[in-house]
């Protein structure tokens, strides 16, 4: 039996899975649908956006704090501390975070600027999120032997917990 390569799209697909797909991208996307949708939107598309940036930067360098300091566990005792290094690798490690802010405060921006209205603003933004996990479990569950229900049921099961944040929104609201 001869190997086959694997085509260019399976290539990309790895390689998007090894390099984007992270904890940080699957927990800041959860994060910022729970922030969307806690946040009242009777105080007008700003609020929202101003909640979720704000909450989204503070948890972003949180997070690069954490991982500049956590990066220290790997030097041995007698190595001198190299900041530097462990800021650049927790700068990477914290993008996801970022990453996963950007399509919702896109379209809460579009809102604002009255792009679309404020309220269809405020649910493609929460809708959006339970969209990119769904499409973030189908990357994560994927590769060359993985059968395709076996990704979707890693798709539905990561985009359940975006649609666990707009359970919370009819709950709350």
């Amino acid at each position: 039996m001869v190997a086959t390569q694997p085509d260019r799209w399976t290539r990309y697909a790895d390689r998007l899975r090894h390099s984007i797909i992270s904890p940080q991208l699957i927990s800041g996307t959860v994060l910022v649908s729970v922030v969307i949708s806690v946040a009242d939107e009777s105080g007008g598309i700003f609020d929202v956006f101003s909640i979720t940036i704000l909450t989204v930067l503070v948890f972003w360098v949180t997070e690069v704090y954490v991982h500049t300091v956590a990066e220290q566990r790997r030097r041995a005792d007698q190595d001198m501390v190299s900041l530097r290094l462990s800021f650049r690798a927790a700068l990477h490690k914290a993008r996801g975070l970022l990453f996963a802010a950007t399509p919702p405060l896109i379209f809460l921006l579009a809102g604002l600027f009255g792009a679309r209205q404020g309220a269809v603003a405020y649910w493609v933004a929460l809708w959006i999120e339970v969209l990119i996990l769904g499409v973030i479990g189908w990357i994560a569950f994927g590769g060359r032997r993985i059968r395709w229900y076996w990704r979707l049921c890693g798709a539905v099961a990561t985009a359940t917990l975006g649609l666990l944040a707009v359970l919370l929104k009819i709950l709350v609201h």
